[in-house]
Formats: structure tokens, sequence, C-alpha cells
């Protein structure tokens, strides 16, 4: 379940929820329909994630899982399985979920890929639930915000 957001952000933490609940909360229209586009290329990434079959969550992040009507993006830690193999060759549907340059072009989005448990995965956490005091959207007292995790 997705808790109410604190300050235009979520609560601090990781809360689980389903993709239907993210879209839910977060992928409806507001002033203009990107919203629901964010949504709809959330929803593709994560259809493409599942069938790869390297990962086992996706974190959700990004001005999409705050208040901003008009959110700028989506950004994400995949969470690969712990018996993953970064140095590995891997297939182009793995590589295209998990590539950088391949998920930004293909769905617009940032993504950072760790596996679960990794010193990576709890760094990426760290980075992601920042509050940017740069950003007059996340002005709040806290240090810190929350983050979505969808299981795959």
């Amino acid at each position: 379940m997705i808790p109410r957001l604190e300050d235009r952000v979520l609560p601090e933490g990781i809360h689980r929820c389903t993709l239907e609940e993210c879209e839910a909360a977060f992928g409806g229209f507001m002033r203009s329909d990107r919203r629901p586009r964010l949504a709809e290329a959330l929803r593709r990434y994560i259809g493409d994630a599942r069938s790869a079959g390297v990962a086992v969550a996706v974190l959700v992040d990004g001005s999409y899982v705050t208040a901003k009507e008009e959110p700028r993006d989506v950004d994400l830690i995949l969470v690969l399985r712990a018996d993953f193999d970064l140095s590995a060759e891997v297939r182009p549907m793995e590589y295209n979920v998990q590539s950088r340059r391949a998920v930004k072009k293909r769905y617009g989005f940032d993504v950072l890929p760790a596996t679960e448990g990794s010193e990576a995965y709890d760094e990426y956490v760290r980075l992601f639930s920042q509050i940017r005091q740069d950003d007059p959207e996340q002005k709040t007292p806290r240090s810190a915000k929350g983050l979505l995790r969808i299981e795959l």
C-alpha cells in the first residue's frame, strides 16, 4: 500500500506496492497527459523487466512519485537477482532493461541496476532517498523521502 505524501513526497522508507497501485496513485491525468504517458512507459518497462527474468524488483523514484502536476521523469533502481553476474554476457532482452543508455532511449527513464543486497544497491537507495534541496517543490525539514518497490 502506498502511504500518503508528506510535504509533497513519499514518507521515508521503501514502500511495497503493485504496478496497479502505483498507476492509481501517480498515473492519472492532472494538468496534462504527462502522468498517463509516464505510467504507460513504466508499465511497458516493468513488463519487459519481468520477461527478461534478471530482476526481482524495481524501485521507483523521480518527480513521478511526488505531488508535481507535471513530473519530469521516472528514476528507477533495477534490483537484479542476487545471483546475477553483472560481468557475464547478456541477451538483448536483458540488456534492454538494464543498460542506462537503452532504457533512456526506449522508455525515457534513468535506471541504475544493482544486485539485491549489494553495496551498490544500498548506495543507490541512499542517493534516491535524498531530498533535492534545489527543487522548490520538495522543500521540507526532512532529509529523506521514500521510494516505491514493485516486485517482478
